[in-house]
């Protein structure tokens, strides 16, 4: 490595960390003074509350890396213009591209950072810091239920079953309904009085089993059935299912096919699935455009990089929480709404760094 990227990249990654320390503090002072009603009220010690915060950090983190990674770039491209470094590299033959060689990598780096955080660390986090505050500093029990009443689950290969009453831990469902679909359409329908778990599969009791070919219906009664090939085990209909924002990538791709078998709308969650690819990309998107900008501008200190790395990652955020918003509603295709933000963003980077190149 070369003395000058490594100069550079000590630079850059100084202010990196110091931006995402500051924005943590941030975080963290804010929401300690929400919640400081909430320990002093029950008397929370201070390891548990940093044990709290500990596991918000990484949610901070996955939110302000582009804030901090812009921040950086700024401020540590901003001094080598301002004292004419930059211009001396570019007088001794070096392009922007490659001045900026070292920022890059650790920009590209960081989106691979922000990925896996979000997907494996921040659900976990967000869940033990919930526990924490509600179990182990507010004292709230979280009561097994004994029974689930009214219960719609979303099955394996287009099944969905709707339930009156479950009864946990006996195993036994009552006014159960169980639907197969086959590229949208239905082809069986299985309603019982109730249905037992057998320990190797459902057995339903007093019903009717319909199938249903090219629009003609066939129906059965049965006293008692015997179902194989069911996937549905009965821990799946004992516990609350997430919500599709608190799922990762793989657990919400699983939940659209499942959706998509049983022909139920899918474009909703079509959208937040690509956001989960597409939000990491800030990260290198705002690098370009900050370096772009930090070859025209000379920062007479900190408050002008600051405020143009806010105005700029929250004018992001702004455009692509919008173009979630009217994929939710189906104004726009899914793919538009999740990717519209990178591509117009991606876009204005490559046209500024093009132009910055040529300067």
């Amino acid at each position: 490595m070369r003395i000058l990227d490594r100069y550079l990249l000590r630079e850059f990654i100084i202010y990196l960390a110091l931006g995402l320390l500051g924005f943590i503090v941030i975080f963290i002072v804010v929401d300690l003074i929400e919640k400081m009603d909430v320990f002093l009220d029950h008397q929370a010690p201070w390891p548990l509350i940093a044990q709290y915060f500990v596991n918000l950090a990484p949610d901070v983190v996955v939110k302000m890396l582009p804030v901090a990674l812009l921040l950086a770039t700024f401020l540590a491209l901003g001094q080598l213009n301002k004292f004419g470094e930059l211009t001396a590299m570019r007088a001794g033959g070096l392009s922007l591209a490659r001045i900026l060689m070292p920022v890059l990598l650790v920009a590209t780096g960081c989106v691979g950072l922000s990925l896996g955080l979000g997907e494996f660390v921040v659900p976990a986090a967000t869940r033990a810091r919930e526990t924490i505050l509600e179990e182990r500093i507010q004292h709230l029990a979280r009561a097994i239920p004994s029974e689930r009443a009214d219960v719609t689950y979303l099955g394996r290969g287009g099944r969905i079953w709707v339930v009156g009453l479950y009864l946990v831990h006996e195993n036994r469902m009552h006014d159960v309904s169980l639907q197969e679909f086959r590229n949208g359409e239905l082809i069986r329908r299985i309603d019982a009085v109730e249905a037992t778990w057998d320990g190797k599969r459902w057995v339903f009791v007093s019903g009717y089993v319909r199938t249903f070919n090219h629009g003609k219906e066939n129906a059965v009664g049965f006293g008692n059935m015997s179902v194989n090939g069911l996937g549905e085990r009965p821990e799946d209909f004992a516990k609350e299912g997430h919500k599709p924002d608190e799922m990762n990538w793989f657990e919400l791709r699983s939940y659209i096919e499942r959706l998509r078998a049983s022909g139920a709308r899918v474009e909703n969650y079509l959208v937040d699935l690509h956001l989960k690819l597409a939000f990491p990309l800030i990260c290198l998107i705002v690098v370009l455009i900050g370096g772009a900008l930090a070859t025209r501008l000379r920062m007479q200190g900190a408050a002008l990089g600051f405020g143009l790395s806010v105005a700029i990652s929250f004018l992001y955020y702004g455009i692509m929480r919008a173009g979630q918003a009217l994929g939710h509603n189906g104004a726009l295709p899914p793919y538009v709404a999740a990717w519209s933000a990178d591509v117009l963003f991606g876009m204005i980077a490559i046209i500024m760094f093009a132009q910055a190149q040529r300067r």
